[in-house]
């Protein structure tokens, strides 16, 4: 930062003098510069204002979704899955496409540490949902599956995990975090539907308990009329759709190239601090051309999607 605050001090002392002399073109020249060393503090200055929020965050006011495409799909996949869960430095994480929930517990206390422990969905789908949570920070409660989202063959149960922060009392509101992946493919908008009003009425009960809940996973929103479902839900249960505006949140590997597309989202009981997306559509963005990122090789072809609570 004081690089940069002495280069622009430099810039505005040539450019007086240049002034002085009549040299316009000497001076445009310099102004090109300037504006350079401008953009190059104003980045510095947000990237400082994004790291201190993040850190200033504790995890226990940090959730995330995260859909890791058929955990364990090659041996490389956990070391590049777990880097990004330990960046996130969030205290629960909602999982999708788990299939060997073991292994993927047992990977989780290698790398993130011992206090980490696994919650997850029955085997109706070879594809697991789960919740990844640090006993540092919280107490489960109770897990629960609610099958009213296998409304169709080869739909999945969501995974209700509720949660008592580490240090609140017996009567403070606890945390319920329901994970669900519906189903996929354009077609299946109609299914998406019928899964998602089949939860209503679950929704409404934890709601209405007075709770903190958190409703996150892959939605496989790809059209229109599943936005539209969204937002007709969230605003009926009093809920915040805080991912409405993430611009991706996936890739979608076509014949044209690679597109990113906003498939998983997250609603919550009350807006929320923000929501924001990590992984390679934070450090690629959405359109990254001919051929998707390295990452959804490695690790996934979807991003983690993070929700900081109030």
């Amino acid at each position: 930062m004081k690089r940069h605050t002495a280069s622009w001090v430099r810039v505005v002392e040539r450019a007086a003098r240049l002034s002085q002399t009549g040299d316009m073109s000497g001076l445009g020249s310099l102004l090109t510069g300037a504006v350079r060393v401008a953009l190059g503090l104003a980045l510095l200055i947000l990237l400082g204002f994004i790291l201190n929020d993040c850190a200033s965050t504790p995890p226990q006011q940090r959730v995330a979704s995260f859909n890791i495409e058929n955990f364990p799909k090659h041996g490389r996949q956990a070391q590049g899955a777990f880097a990004h869960i330990e960046r996130l430095r969030a205290g629960a994480v909602g999982v999708q496409e788990i299939i060997a929930p073991e292994r993927f517990r047992r990977e989780a206390r290698a790398r993130l540490g011992p206090s980490w422990d696994f919650v997850w969905s029955s085997p109706i789908s070879l594809q697991r949902v789960g919740v990844l949570y640090d006993t540092a920070l919280f107490r489960l409660v109770e897990a629960r599956e609610h099958r009213q989202t296998v409304t169709d063959r080869g739909a999945r149960p969501a995974l209700e995990a509720v949660l008592r922060p580490i240090g609140d009392g017996e009567g403070a509101p606890l945390l319920r975090v329901v994970v669900l992946h519906l189903k996929a493919g354009g077609d299946h908008a109609e299914t998406r539907r019928r899964q998602l009003e089949a939860l209503r009425p679950v929704l409404k009960e934890l709601l209405a308990t007075g709770d903190r809940v958190v409703l996150l996973g892959d939605f496989n929103s790809t059209g229109e009329q599943d936005r539209r479902l969204l937002a007709r839900l969230s605003a009926d249960l009093g809920m915040s759709w805080g991912s409405r505006g993430l611009a991706c949140t996936s890739y979608w590997d076509r014949r044209d190239g690679c597109l990113g597309s906003p498939l998983d989202h997250v609603l919550s009981w009350e807006p929320p601090r923000r929501v924001y997306v990590g992984g390679a559509c934070a450090e690629v963005g959405c359109e990254p051309g001919p051929s998707c990122p390295i990452y959804c090789e490695e690790v996934s072809d979807h991003c983690p999607v993070v929700i900081d609570l109030r």
